[in-house]
């Protein structure tokens, strides 16, 4: 265990929300996918942890907009419109769940089809992880 104290790296604010972004991506994921399965299970935990923290972040410019009275657009809405829809991939590392289990809640409700894709509505994925 002191070997990965040693190596650790503390990553929030925006680099976790730009991390978790990238992470998501199809590329990435088929890559960390891809790593041995003696891996998975950190990469899943450090992933899972990246998306804790961006979520974080997030929550964190909603509130200090709301806090000083901005009527100002944060940073993170303006790069995403749909804020409040995610990815499958990112619903799965918030949830550590798998994408399979993601793509079936979503079609029970917690989603909608968008080009061919889910997107989940993020509050809905939060309360269903403060509920698990």
């Amino acid at each position: 265990m002191s070997g990965y104290l040693r190596n650790a790296a503390v990553v929030e604010g925006a680099a976790a929300h730009i991390l978790a972004e990238l992470l998501a991506t199809p590329g990435v994921r088929r890559y960390l996918r891809a790593r041995p399965a003696t891996l998975q299970r950190e990469l899943e935990q450090t992933v899972a942890a990246i998306r804790r923290a961006a979520v974080a972040y997030e929550a964190g410019l909603v509130s200090a907009a709301s806090a000083n009275g901005s009527a100002e657009t944060p940073a993170a809405e303006i790069v995403q419109p749909f804020d409040r829809e995610i990815t499958t991939g990112e619903a799965a590392a918030l949830l550590e769940l798998t994408e399979r289990r993601v793509r079936q809640l979503a079609a029970s409700g917690m989603g909608r089809r968008a080009g061919g894709r889910w997107l989940l509505d993020r509050t809905a994925v939060e309360e269903y992880r403060r509920r698990a």
